[in-house]
């Protein structure tokens, strides 16, 4: 009789646990799909990228045997006098940059470091690097200190002529006063 009342039991549990299965995929499952299907619309409102694994500056294309990083100023640290701020004091940043470059870019043959004119632009990037770092004061830099790293990269590809040679300007160093 015992064994009787425990198959009958188990069995029930099993009915049970089938009929919660269902109510999960038939009630939960959907409701998980409109969930992410509203985070995917409004991160798509505010220009959040949601996909996995990529870059907003595409540098993840690029195999990391085709990028080369170029130290700015021989990897010398620039200072770089910053907007004001309101509170009566001069500020600098001290910034030591890199630019990763694609190899597989045309314009890399022309004026990469390999090239013939390679070594002369570091004015360049230079002269791009603090017209883009001047525009902020120290309170921004401090709140973010990333500012500006996009737009030196689209500044020097627009310079060069070509959306994929520059992946990513990287500050290696940055410090204010």
């Amino acid at each position: 009789m015992k064994k009787n009342l425990m198959t009958v039991i188990t069995m029930v549990l099993c009915l049970v646990n089938l009929i919660l299965t269902a109510v999960v995929v038939f009630a939960v499952v959907p409701e998980i799909n409109n969930v992410n299907s509203l985070i995917a619309k409004v991160s798509e409102s505010i220009e959040l990228d949601v996909k996995t694994g990529s870059d907003a500056d595409g540098a993840s294309t690029v195999g990391v045997e085709n990028q080369y990083l170029y130290k700015v100023n021989s990897g010398e640290s620039m200072n770089i006098n910053l907007k004001d701020n309101g509170d009566g004091k001069d500020h600098v940043a001290v910034v030591k940059v890199t630019v990763t470059m694609n190899k597989t870019s045309e314009k890399y043959a022309t004026f990469g470091p390999d090239s013939e004119n390679g070594g002369n632009y570091d004015d360049i990037y230079k002269s791009y690097i603090i017209k883009e770092i001047s525009k902020y004061s120290i309170d921004d830099l401090k709140s973010n200190n990333t500012l500006g790293q996009d737009e030196i990269r689209d500044d020097l590809n627009g310079y060069f002529g070509d959306s994929s040679f520059i992946l990513n300007v990287n500050y290696s160093e940055i410090m204010y006063q």
